[in-house]
């Protein structure tokens, strides 16, 4: 990977920094869409514009951008939730947006007897690999089906291999959305997360880039520019 190779020399490292993300709309995304990369996305390249720092956010998948953030090989990683095991790794900033997560299930399937997650215990349910939903499910007890993304989840549901998915609310919606499957599918809301710009602790820089970013965010919120920005995604 190129990123890897062509980190900017020690002389400008505070004014060019490398950030880990994976596509995940509309919170970050790989490529424009409509002229959009992303609320998270826009947030954080703004907020470290605003401070002379040139935000390059680089696409990788998430088990790869949580491990070389994790390593230190880059100082950041955007966008995650918080875990206990995340906790030793990170340093979080606050939050900078929020999803509804629950339980997506095909229109054809009867749904009426689940209310929670924890309904869902013996029923076929799927999540993907290195996502805190993932984590949740295994620690309920559950034996969680692995995808490797939501629209191949969706697919899942469609063809009855799984009978939910368990994901986040904007994200899935935006694939079915993309994939003009309005209508194939139900949700049942669960709960609400919380998402952060994640700082490694294994990176030299990582504390001054978190310092750099959370006064430079409470600028954002506090001009009115991230409600702009979160206005265009809705």
């Amino acid at each position: 990977m190129l990123f890897l190779s062509c980190f900017p020399a020690k002389a400008d490292r505070h004014t060019h920094v490398q950030i880990l993300a994976v596509h995940y709309p509309p919170f970050e995304m790989k490529t424009a869409i409509d002229g959009l990369r992303g609320h998270d996305h826009e947030l954080v390249v703004e907020a470290f514009k605003r401070r002379g720092v040139t935000a390059e956010i680089v696409y990788v998948p998430w088990a790869r951008a949580v491990s070389d953030a994790a390593n230190g090989r880059v100082p950041m990683l955007l966008s995650c939730a918080i875990t206990g095991e995340r906790q030793e790794k990170f340093v979080f900033s606050k939050s900078i947006s929020q999803d509804g997560y629950g339980l997506f299930s095909h229109k054809s399937s009867s749904t009426d007897e689940i209310e929670t997650l924890s309904d869902a215990t013996g029923y076929r349910v799927a999540s993907i690999p290195g996502y805190v939903s993932l984590t949740k499910l295994v620690e309920m007890g559950m034996d969680p089906v692995e995808v490797p993304s939501e629209t191949h989840a969706l697919k899942m549901l469609q063809l009855g291999r799984i009978d939910f998915f368990y994901g986040g609310e904007q994200t899935t919606g935006f694939f079915i959305s993309q994939l003009g499957l309005a209508g194939e599918f139900n949700f049942i809301g669960t709960e609400s997360w919380d998402y952060h710009l994640c700082f490694s602790k294994a990176h030299p820089d990582a504390e001054y880039y978190r310092d750099l970013f959370a006064s430079a965010f409470d600028e954002l919120v506090a001009d009115g520019t991230y409600e702009r920005i979160h206005a265009r995604y809705r």
